[in-house]
């Protein structure tokens, strides 16, 4: 089996430049999961062999074993399906395809469109060399909460609604780079220093199948709509918190990443969260 999270976090997080996350095509032995250089895992073939998981299980990957969702995991299935290519398909083939469905299949599991602007990412399994020969075809879509090394972190509980009513907050992604000049975002905690927040209310601009807007068109329509979702978002306006944005580039399209992102960005790094800052200072 394959987790080609290395993959979909790299097309998540890239605005403007693409991501070489380095594959593997080997497979490990009975018992632990192995990890490549880009942080995939190549779960043991026979892991899953009678009992496949169901939508609503969760995955403890280093341990290769499906566990109950309030025992520490690290990813959960929200959709089973099968792969329709006639030959074994690369990581990149493989990822353009199976990620548009599962982040489809993502956004209705946890309940809210805007899984984006937090740390929660789509994660497509499909099998490994081995299996696909044995005629094995099954897709896993999981979902995973990544830390700031954009590794999934191990956790307890289902995600199962998570976004449900508006809750983005709790898994908010926070940004020690800066979002509108860095083209690679590195992720921070939202009680540390950072300088940009990911804000609620992401832009959807269309679907991965069809063509991909262009770059004058996409920035027009974030330049109209990320100042008012800051300004939302605050509670007011001030000059030292701007308004930011991520969009996606060809690559990241392909794999289903259609939404414009608006961030807070402020001035200089915070340590709390600008939410309801309104038109005060940023705090010393």
């Amino acid at each position: 089996m394959r987790i080609a999270w290395g993959l979909a976090v790299c097309a998540a997080l890239l605005a403007v430049t693409g991501c070489d996350a380095a594959s593997s095509g080997s497979s490990a032995g009975d018992g632990a999961s192995t990890r490549t250089s880009s942080g995939r895992v190549t779960l043991p073939s026979n892991m899953y062999a009678e009992h496949p998981p169901s939508p609503g299980q969760c995955l403890d990957t280093g341990h290769a074993a499906v566990v109950a969702c309030t025992e520490p995991h690290d990813a959960e299935v929200i959709n089973v399906g099968k792969l329709t290519a006639t030959s074994m398909p690369d990581e990149t083939t493989a990822s353009t395809m199976t990620m548009p469905v599962c982040r489809d299949h993502m956004t209705d599991y946890l309940g809210g469109p805007d899984a984006d602007s937090t740390n929660l990412v789509a994660m497509p399994l499909w099998p490994n060399d081995e299996e696909w020969r044995q005629g094995q075809r099954w897709l896993l879509c999981t979902v995973a909460e990544v830390g700031m090394d954009e590794k999934p972190l191990t956790r307890t509980g289902s995600l199962e609604g998570a976004l449900r009513g508006g809750d983005q907050l709790r898994f908010q992604t926070c940004s020690v780079s800066s979002p509108s000049r860095d083209a690679r975002l590195q992720r921070g905690r939202c009680d540390a220093p950072h300088l940009g927040e990911a804000l609620p209310g992401v832009i959807r601009l269309g679907d991965s199948a069809g063509p991909m807007p262009s770059s004058d068109a996409v920035t027009k329509l974030a330049q109209q709509r990320c100042p008012v979702i800051l300004r939302r978002y605050l509670g007011g306006q001030t000059q030292e918190v701007l308004p930011a944005w991520r969009v996606p580039n060809a690559e990241s399209w392909s794999r289903g990443y259609t939404n414009i992102v608006c961030y807070a960005e402020a001035i200089r790094p915070v340590s709390v969260r600008l939410r309801n800052l309104g038109p005060l200072k940023l705090p010393s």
